[in-house]
């Protein structure tokens, strides 16, 4: 017998409703270590590191945007 969420009214449970099961951890970002789970996009380099985001791969590769100064000509 089908048990239908009575928070949600669906079975499986909506991906949004409290009774639905946590998603599965696909990863950690090589910068912060958050949890990267398969319902969120990624960043990754050519070496394979996983990042939740281009400000934590820039970070890890010590990418800094600079501004031009007078004295760089």
């Amino acid at each position: 017998m089908i048990h239908i969420c009575d928070i949600c009214g669906h079975f499986p449970c909506d991906s949004l409703c409290p009774n639905a099961p946590e998603p599965k951890g696909m990863g950690q970002c090589k910068t912060c270590y958050l949890i990267l789970r398969h319902d969120y996009p990624y960043v990754t380099d050519d070496e394979g590191n996983l990042f939740c985001s281009e400000e934590c791969a820039k970070q890890y590769h010590g990418i800094k945007e600079k501004v031009w100064e007078d004295d760089d000509e």
